[in-house]
């Protein structure tokens, strides 16, 4: 095909013909446990968000700025060297899948519209080179494992945020929850009768600042480094247990306790420690930070029914929105649109 697109769509007024195009889609993920510490070496529970989608569309490039990003939009031209900043993780991502194709020569445009609040520790940059990569092999009729869609957007999370555990990359491009360890992820059984509420804190994070942050805390002190993974190890290990075997409160139990852990590590701030609390207070079984920290998102986990009263908590305590996910929902091995679902008085 040596970077020919495989067709051309035809326009609904049939006047004349469109220029091919690919399509691409992703979705937003969030950590339950393991943030951090599975950067070194302990594993992580993720789920997919798929009612937080990305779709990209890729076409033929054209000359232009090299990226362009607005918000919930990103434009941004990927192959042939042009002039440009750094280039960002979706384009390092179309850049190593064209690569691997033997497509050196050839420039694409990928059009991008995310609905994940970027900076937050959804997954927003691992979900848009996923779906960029997805849109370009479409465009070029390229078959696309899941080894090597998983490669490219790792190589663009490495760039994005430095050193990247690949578990953002797993996540996004899942269909159900996993276990993630050293770049292998697992399905996860879910036994839990629970909902998750997902809280914006409005404060964007730094994944890079805070990896950084927390790897001089673990290399200060190398003794306390292995308490700190052996108890990580620990509190994933048995929330794996309460997941798959149904036993909420301990799930709970283990959520606050590992959000000490990550407070530990330096990674919580005031406002995320106000909406733990406002999560605990409301009856939340469990509540964590979930991503990087610094700022993002508030993960708590509530009883069947009561998400919507610890959603009314959060937003009193400062989260400018919230989402639900019903545990039920990702027992799916390919959950649905509506699986995660803004609440009704989320703020944009």
């Amino acid at each position: 095909m040596n970077g020919q697109p495989v067709r051309e769509r035809v326009s609904d007024d049939a006047a004349a013909p469109e220029p091919a195009v690919g399509v691409g889609r992703s979705h937003a993920k969030a950590i339950l446990l393991g943030e951090h510490t599975v950067v070194h070496g302990t594993a992580a529970i993720a789920f997919p968000l798929p009612a937080l989608p990305v779709r990209a569309i890729a076409r033929p490039g054209r000359s232009g700025p090299r990226e362009v990003c607005a918000d919930g939009h990103f434009r941004f031209l990927a192959g042939e060297a042009g002039e440009g900043g750094p280039p960002s993780g979706p384009r390092v991502a179309v850049e190593e899948a064209l690569r691997r194709w033997g497509m050196t020569g050839v420039l694409v445009e990928v059009d991008v519209e995310c609905d994940i609040p970027l900076a937050r520790g959804l997954g927003s940059s691992a979900a848009c080179a996923g779906a960029a990569v997805r849109a370009v092999a479409d465009l070029y009729g390229r078959a696309l494992d899941a080894a090597t869609l998983y490669d490219c957007v790792q190589c663009g999370e490495q760039v994005a945020h430095g050193r990247a555990s690949g578990i953002d990359a797993s996540a996004v491009l899942a269909h159900g929850p996993i276990l993630f360890q050293r770049g292998t992820a697992r399905p996860i059984g879910i036994a839990v009768d629970a909902e998750l509420v997902i809280a914006d804190t409005g404060v964007p994070g730094s994944t890079h600042e805070a990896v950084a942050g927390v790897r001089r805390t673990l290399d200060a002190d190398p003794r306390s480094a292995r308490r700190v993974l052996r108890r990580a190890t620990e509190l994933i290990g048995s929330a794996a247990t309460d997941l798959s075997e149904g036993r909420v409160a301990e799930l709970g139990t283990a959520m606050f306790d590992f959000q000490d852990l990550l407070a530990g590590l330096g990674v919580s701030t005031p406002r995320i420690d106000a909406l733990v609390t406002a999560a605990r207070d409301a009856g939340a079984f469990g509540a964590k930070l979930t991503g990087a920290g610094l700022g993002g998102c508030v993960l708590a986990l509530t009883a069947t029914g009561t998400a919507p009263s610890v959603s009314a908590a959060l937003r009193a305590a400062g989260a400018v929105r919230t989402w639900t996910v019903t545990a039920r929902s990702l027992r799916s091995p390919a959950p649905s649109s509506t699986a995660s679902t803004p609440d009704r008085e989320t703020h944009p």
